[in-house]
């Protein structure tokens, strides 16, 4: 018997076992194994899924295991209150409540603490996944992956490309709005089964995991969300679809990169890495969220109670790979550099000047960074990063918003010269700019804005080798293309470098 018949069986023999949350064990009380895509095993979970989309999207709208219902958790495509009324009517029932309750809560996108955007999905996964086993009477289902940090996977899987959108097993799984070759995104066309990353090789690949290595979890999270989590929606369909809050979850690849995201974090713990038991000074077995699980009955459900990765009632057939590291300590957090307001007098950023807003448009931006001290300037902290006195560099940008979705990423460079492009411009590259989760999202009003974190060490460590450090420090901002007309991007609340 081969290892992919022998695995399948050994799965059909799965029982789910109610938790609260959907937990399901083989019947040795070993966790069931969620699998690579491209795989054999997850190959035939693909299959199983094509089904469940398929029979989900049969169902009502106010089914709370239909397509839409669930899509809708995540976040609507029109105001939540039109949408309860268009489905429910105006009188109460408990499924309208259960959707009043439920839809659109992802965090974290309606300013809500970013630490929550990984316990949040990881829940909405499961409960997803179990509603999938229910509907097509496989049990045995785990929802795979999609590992777009590997090069053989930077393509999406081929079950979702064009070349399937009329077969009889996965045509449910195509989605005719994915992103085309080119225009401001430069992104490929991703229905063809192009890589995501066609236009960016090199150091400007986007499909790159965190620093894996380093244990404060808010950073973590924060640069997994903004970076690879937000480049990999925008880059897979923008606008109505991937790159957009509100539509993402209407896409099925959406499960798959979801999945994967939760893997990495799964990942980052096996390093040795800590979840927190508390954020923002609330305890996490007090934070608590309501879905809907598989038979339709409210489910609410406290975010430590999956927190951690050991205990889960699944495991990965592989993990994000990378040597663990002796740890220091964290540093305590320190602010190093920030913009000023336009028109603040130079040196004013000493004296506590707010700074911002920096506004973004259709030409490079750069914004100098003013020494918080004078013994602040990057030359002179360049030294303390390689002796360890500082144990990393990140470059953050405070409230990052736009009105609407910019239709453009913006490429970010420290201390880039003047009249330097292309390949030149390599060794100053920091990292891709996306407005995931960033916009005012029709019907929803604008967003507060994101933070966003790169983690500049290595780019500085290498102009500090290389002589590129400037007298005066700065952050260029390209824009991939010309964003929408309406959008107004900017970077609200300035920008700041900080030493941990």
């Amino acid at each position: 018997m081969n290892t992919t018949r022998r695995n399948l069986l050994i799965a059909a023999a799965a029982t789910a076992i109610s938790s609260g949350w959907g937990q399901v064990r083989s019947e040795a009380g070993t966790p069931v194994v969620r699998y690579n895509a491209t795989t054999p095993e997850g190959k035939e979970m693909l299959r199983i899924y094509a089904q469940g989309v398929k029979a989900m999207r049969a169902l009502s709208a106010a089914d709370p295991q239909s397509w839409t219902f669930q899509w809708y958790i995540h976040a609507t495509p029109k105001s939540k209150s039109q949408l309860l009324n268009e489905v429910f009517g105006t009188s109460g029932s408990p499924g309208r409540d259960l959707a009043n309750e439920t839809w659109y809560t992802c965090q974290s996108h309606l300013g809500q603490p970013e630490d929550y955007f990984l316990p949040w999905h990881r829940l909405y996964v499961a409960q997803f996944e179990e509603i999938i086993r229910t509907v097509t009477g496989h049990p045995e289902f785990t929802l795979p992956y999609w590992d777009y940090t590997s090069s053989s996977s930077y393509s999406m899987p081929e079950e979702f490309q064009d070349k399937n959108k009329n077969d009889p097993a996965f045509s449910t799984l195509f989605v005719a709005n994915r992103n085309r070759d080119g225009g401001p995104l430069r992104s490929a066309n991703v229905n063809a089964g192009e890589p995501l990353n066609k236009y960016f090789p090199g150091v400007r690949n986007f499909l790159v995991l965190p620093d894996m290595t380093k244990g404060d979890y808010r950073a973590f999270c924060s640069q997994l969300d903004s970076a690879l989590h937000g480049n990999v929606h925008v880059y897979t369909g923008d606008g109505s679809n991937m790159g957009n809050v509100p539509t993402a979850a209407g896409d099925p690849i959406f499960w798959l990169h979801h999945c994967n995201i939760d893997r990495i974090w799964t990942g980052w713990n096996a390093l040795g890495h800590k979840n927190p038991a508390e954020t923002n000074g609330k305890n996490w077995a007090d934070t608590r969220f309501v879905f809907a699980s598989s038979d339709g009955r409210r489910v609410e459900l406290s975010i430590d109670k999956i927190s951690d990765s050991t205990n889960l009632p699944y495991r990965y057939d592989t993990l994000p790979g990378q040597v663990v590291v002796a740890q220091s300590s964290r540093a305590e957090d320190r602010l190093f550099l920030r913009s000023v307001r336009p028109g603040s007098a130079p040196g004013s950023a000493r004296a506590g000047a707010a700074a911002g807003p920096v506004v973004l448009g259709a030409a490079p931006q750069t914004i100098k960074l003013e020494p918080t001290d004078p013994q602040n300037g990057l030359r002179d902290i360049a030294p303390r990063l390689l002796r360890g006195d500082v144990s990393r560099l990140v470059l953050v940008l405070n409230s990052v918003q736009a009105h609407v979705d910019p239709h453009t990423t913006y490429e970010v460079f420290l201390d880039l010269p003047a009249n330097t492009s292309g390949t030149a411009a390599d060794d100053h590259y920091v990292g891709l700019l996306n407005f995931f989760g960033a916009t005012g999202d029709q019907g929803h009003g604008a967003h507060v804005g994101k933070s966003v974190e790169f983690d500049v060490s290595d780019v500085v460590q290498r102009l500090r080798s290389r002589g590129g450090l400037q007298e005066e420090t700065s952050v260029t901002l390209v824009p991939v293309g010309e964003p929408a007309a309406d959008a107004e991007p900017s970077i609200a609340g300035g920008l700041e470098l900080r030493g941990r």
